[in-house]
């Protein structure tokens, strides 16, 4: 998880406008699993595209979603374009990067429901503990069974205090 505190603490440090999402997230939110990736919901813009690329700067990312095709984030998207999803491979790890989360909603519904932390000396936005309880619900992978368990137990907790 190292690795992925890198990568955050670089997507923090270049004011990328985000949210974390995912197994990050759901540990901030007292889960007890191991993630190997980081997820985070953002619009990426030309000016967000530039963030991006100066965080990661030094870590070789590549797109990762086409064995065939890895051209690295400084080859796709062209000069004025930008993707609406990006699922990366660095050098400390794999970033995604969505746009809206199904379940829960688009970047603004997300960024208006979420929790900030501060972390690395800098306020993160982090999907609410709701959210990612309804995003976990619709999952049907073993794992998300697994942390939607965890995810609503922290609820309960929460609800009696």
């Amino acid at each position: 998880m190292e690795s992925l505190n890198l990568l955050l603490k670089r997507l923090l440090d270049a004011e990328l406008d985000f949210i974390l999402i995912g197994g990050y997230a759901a540990v901030v939110h007292g889960v007890s699993q191991v993630t190997h990736d980081l997820d985070i919901c953002a619009v990426m813009t030309e000016a967000q595209l530039r963030k991006l690329k100066a965080a990661l700067s030094g870590l070789d990312p590549k797109h990762r979603m086409n064995a065939a095709f890895q051209p690295s984030l400084d080859e796709v998207p062209k000069s004025g374009e930008t993707l609406k999803n990006y699922y990366l491979r660095t050098s400390s790890g794999v970033l995604d990067i969505l746009d809206e989360v199904t379940a829960a909603g688009s970047f603004e519904d997300l960024k208006s429901r979420a929790a900030t932390i501060q972390i690395f000396g800098h306020a993160c936005k982090v999907i609410s503990l709701d959210d990612l309880i309804a995003v976990k619900s619709v999952m049907t992978r073993a794992k998300d069974k697994s942390v939607l368990e965890e995810l609503l137990a922290v609820r309960a907790r929460l609800a009696r205090t």
